[in-house]
């Protein structure tokens, strides 16, 4: 089977290497057809039948023919130059080649030459600078105005053609700045997600596990010579916690590196839901000493994103009331009311100072973040001097 994915993801690259090379490929043999034309033009027009070709047509042709090479190739090298220094260059040769020819008494144009110079103002237009696009749809101006001037004359039909084309060639590379614009911003978009989404996730672990993992360590060291059973319990946790830690660190690791043994992408989180909150309670606290929870209808069917949603608030609200008041009680209610799911934990014996802190966390800010993208509402906050209660309310039908 994994010879099977290989193959498939091989003819899949060399189809998108084919795909990606056609585009060249196409003008490499435009401009090579039109360069073959320019040549039997030139021969044609460079010979007079009375007198035959004369030094200055032989000399005007010679420059023609070798600016359309430059320029072409120019055009062709476009995307492995810098745009300032291939579009500046192929200006540069087409001006001085207008004044050679001219110069030379052979005024022809070169459809090569024209055409790469269309390509290449598309190109420059494109991906300059915005400064440097208009310094390129100047400069393709002047050029095609040299062009028309010193190789034809002054004819108001070709000017008029000229001024046409390079209109359509600047038009073509703002619509092409439009869309590279647009992918850019689209990619930065979707980037800065996922450092939202990673950071939240690496606040989950690191923050769930490590803080439990400090308290049952400072539980086993309070009851360590006491209850040496209660000690081994604390172990216990702090080896479970840790392994999860582990485990999702190397989910982490795994989906930044895009590795996953079917070819998939490997996912990021764990796909928790309201079945997986009893578990949580248990684990933070084994005994419900000081823990209550009141679920109802566990295995009700939730849009997309709510119970992994209400999972990670409970487990946020957990983890804050374990490390500012550890020794308060906790209260956990998640229910349904009039297509709501409402959450609700609240806990008391709460430190003084720490209502400050656990406001500015970035758990509660990831956790508000998530609660507003599905349309719900979260208020975290004091009661009173020694309470602190976070109440959610996610919308269980599709938002218009």
């Amino acid at each position: 089977m994994t010879t099977s994915s290989d193959g498939g993801r091989g003819r899949l690259g060399s189809l998108a290497a084919r795909l990606k090379a056609a585009p060249k490929i196409a003008a490499f043999a435009v401009l090579a057809l039109l360069l073959v034309v320019d040549f039997e033009l030139a021969a044609r027009l460079a010979v007079v039948p009375e007198t035959g070709p004369t030094d200055g047509l032989i000399a005007g042709a010679l420059a023609t023919a070798f600016v359309a090479v430059v320029v072409a190739a120019l055009a062709l090298a476009r995307g492995r130059l810098p745009a300032a220094l291939g579009v500046g260059s192929a200006f540069a040769v087409s001006l001085l080649g207008s004044g050679v020819a001219a110069s030379a008494g052979a005024p022809w144009p070169s459809l090569t030459e024209s055409a790469a110079l269309v390509v290449l103002t598309v190109f420059g237009v494109r991906a300059a600078s915005l400064r440097g696009a208009v310094a390129v749809g100047v400069g393709a101006l002047v050029v095609a105005l040299a062009m028309t001037l010193l190789r034809i004359g002054v004819d108001g039909t070709a000017i008029l053609l000229a001024v046409l084309v390079w209109g359509c060639a600047v038009i073509g590379g703002v619509a092409g700045r439009f869309v590279r614009l647009r992918r850019e911003s689209a990619l930065e978009a979707a980037r800065r997600a996922e450092r939202l989404e990673l950071a939240r996730e690496l606040h989950d672990v690191v923050a769930h596990q490590v803080t439990g993992i400090v308290v049952q360590a400072q539980a086993a060291l309070a009851v360590a010579r006491a209850d040496p059973e209660r000690t081994t319990e604390a172990l216990a946790a702090i080896e479970a916690a840790g392994t999860e830690a582990l485990a999702g660190m190397r989910r982490m690791v795994g989906a930044i590196r895009d590795e996953h043994g079917d070819g998939e992408p490997a996912p990021m989180t764990v796909p928790y839901g309201l079945v997986d909150i009893p578990t949580l309670v248990d684990r933070f606290d084994p005994g419900h000493e000081r823990t209550t929870l009141h679920l109802e209808d566990a295995d009700a069917p939730l849009p997309p994103g709510v119970g992994e949603s209400a999972y990670r608030v409970v487990r946020e609200a957990l983890t804050n009331a374990r490390k500012h008041a550890p020794e308060g009680t906790t209260a956990v209610s998640v229910r349904v009311v009039d297509a709501e799911l409402l959450l609700e934990i609240e806990n008391d014996g709460v430190r003084a100072g720490s209502r400050e802190e656990g406001a500015a966390g970035f758990g509660l800010t990831g956790l508000s973040e998530r609660v507003t993208a599905l349309g719900g509402a979260m208020r975290a906050g004091a009661d009173t001097p020694d309470t602190w209660t976070v109440s959610v309310t996610l919308p269980l039908e599709p938002q218009q």
